[in-house]
């Protein structure tokens, strides 16, 4: 029988050897944040730790610590990316401090994405590609996707990532402008065209929960163009960059599917 004493010792030690196995590099924008002089040093510290994840160092400690506190999913799941806990060391983490085990990303609806469409995407060579619904949760995309946004590869909603992460403020460079804004005006759009979206409608609440997000829902500065256009390029941080990276992000509506999106993301 594992002891609440034991259980404590082992959210701190997976917290911490995750720590250990992770550098700056491996998170986009954060040689640039903290200073590319620490790029080679294996290892994140408590304090950089928590100024990705967004939240003051004394309370990542307290959960490093396995403390029983009101930590929010936000804050549980940026722990989760900017560590790269595996599945198993979430679940563990999560446990312990929530006493509940996390729930499963939202999954699309059965039928909304074909095999074939699924299987296109994910083969797509040689750029990123990914599709995703009016909700802005991603159905599919391919490996290379991963390269660009590592997010993907925990089930986030797109518009949530973007808008309201702390770490996304630091890969997207000119966050507000290039990015949040355009995005804010494409989301705001599509509350409108479907009102009675119950999942959208969680959406639009955890955006509006951010301050910063909410405030440039009401922004006069709203683009008109709700969809990237394809001679804009965009500018970002990678894993294990040092300088940015800059991306050309085009969409594309499948005729059976125009409620989707296939986006494709190409290197400049």
């Amino acid at each position: 029988m594992i002891t609440a004493e034991g259980g404590r010792q082992t959210v701190t030690r997976i917290l911490r050897q995750a720590r250990a196995r992770r550098s700056i590099s491996d998170i986009p924008g954060a040689d640039q944040r903290f200073g590319t002089g620490g790029a080679a040093r294996r290892g994140l510290t408590q304090g950089e730790t928590a100024k990705i994840i967004g939240v003051s160092r004394r309370w990542y400690a307290r959960l490093e610590n396995a403390h029983s506190e009101n930590y929010s999913d936000n804050m549980l799941e940026a722990t989760r990316r900017t560590l790269d806990l595996s599945d198993t060391e979430f679940e563990i983490v999560y446990r312990a401090v929530r006493g509940t085990a996390p729930a499963s990303a939202p999954e699309a609806a059965e039928g909304e994405l074909s095999r074939p469409m699924s299987d296109l995407v994910r083969s797509w060579r040689p750029w990123g590609a990914y599709i995703s619904d009016h909700r802005w949760d991603v159905l599919a995309y391919n490996a290379a996707s991963l390269d660009f946004f590592p997010w993907m590869l925990h089930g986030l909603n797109v518009m949530e990532w973007a808008l309201t992460w702390p770490e996304a403020r630091t890969q997207l460079i000119a966050w507000e402008t290039d990015w949040a804004l355009p995005m804010m005006a494409q989301l705001r759009l599509h509350a409108e065209q479907w009102p009675s979206d119950d999942r959208l409608g969680e959406v639009l609440e955890r955006v509006h929960a951010d301050p910063i997000a909410r405030g440039l829902w009401k922004s006069a500065n709203l683009p008109v163009i709700a969809h990237p256009a394809s001679d804009q390029t965009r500018r970002l941080y990678l894993p294990r960059r040092h300088r940015p990276s800059e991306i050309r992000l085009t969409p594309f509506t499948p005729m059976e599917m125009p409620w989707a999106r296939l986006t494709v993301i190409q290197p400049v």
